[in-house]
C-alpha cells in the first residue's frame, strides 16, 4: 500500500464530513432552469420520421440487391471445377439421350419430379462449392458427380422397366414401331 492510499484510510472520516454548501445546490438548480426543454415542431418530427423511413427502405434495397447478387451460382460444374467440364459434359448427354428415350414412350412425367429434387439439390451444392473453404470441394464435386450418376441411373431403369413391359413396342406420336 502506497502513502497516499494509508493516509485516506486513516483519515476517512474527515472526508466523509464535508457537505456542500447551499450556495453550491442554488447554482445546480439554476443551470437546471436554464435549459428549456427543447421542443420539436411537428413539421420537424415529420422530416426526421420521413428521413429515417427513406433509411430504413434505402438499406433494405441495397440488402435485397446484395442478397441477389451473392446468391447467384455458376449454371455448371465446369465453370467451378473446369477439370471436370468432360464428365458433366458426358452425364449431361446421356441423361439428354435417356429423357429423350422416355419422352418417347410417353413416360417422363414419372420420374419429372425425382429429377426436380435432383436439379435441386444439384443447385444447392453448386452454390455450396462457390462458397466452401479450401480442402472441402473435392467432397462437395463427388456430391455433384454422384447426383449426375442418380439421375442417370433413374431414367436407365424407369426405361428398363418401360421396355420390358411393352416387350419392344414403340409408341411414337403418329404410330407404333416394333423394335
Amino acid at each position: 500500500m502506497d502513502k497516499l492510499e494509508k493516509f485516506i484510510l486513516q483519515n476517512r472520516e474527515a472526508f466523509d464530513d464535508a457537505v456542500p454548501s447551499l450556495k453550491v445546490w442554488a447554482g445546480i438548480d439554476q443551470a437546471l432552469e436554464k435549459k428549456p426543454a427543447r421542443r420539436v415542431s411537428l413539421r420537424q418530427g415529420l422530416r426526421i420520421a420521413a428521413a429515417v423511413v427513406f433509411l430504413l427502405l434505402a438499406g433494405g434495397t441495397a440488402g435485397l440487391y446484395l442478397a441477389r447478387q451473392s446468391g447467384t451460382t455458376p449454371a455448371t460444374l465446369a465453370e467451378l471445377a473446369p477439370e471436370f467440364a468432360e464428365l458433366e459434359q458426358y452425364y449431361t448427354a446421356q441423361v439428354d439421350l435417356r429423357m429423350r428415350e422416355l419422352v418417347q414412350y410417353r413416360h417422363a412425367h414419372a420420374v419429372q419430379s425425382d429429377l426436380e429434387q435432383l436439379d435441386q439439390v444439384a443447385a444447392e451444392l453448386r452454390a455450396e462449392l462457390a462458397n466452401a473453404p479450401a480442402g472441402s470441394e473435392e467432397r462437395i464435386i463427388n456430391a455433384m458427380i454422384y447426383n449426375y450418376k442418380a439421375k442417370l441411373e433413374i431414367l436407365e431403369r424407369v426405361l428398363e422397366k418401360i421396355q420390358s413391359t411393352n416387350q419392344g413396342t414403340l409408341k411414337t406420336e403418329n404410330d407404333e414401331i416394333s423394335i
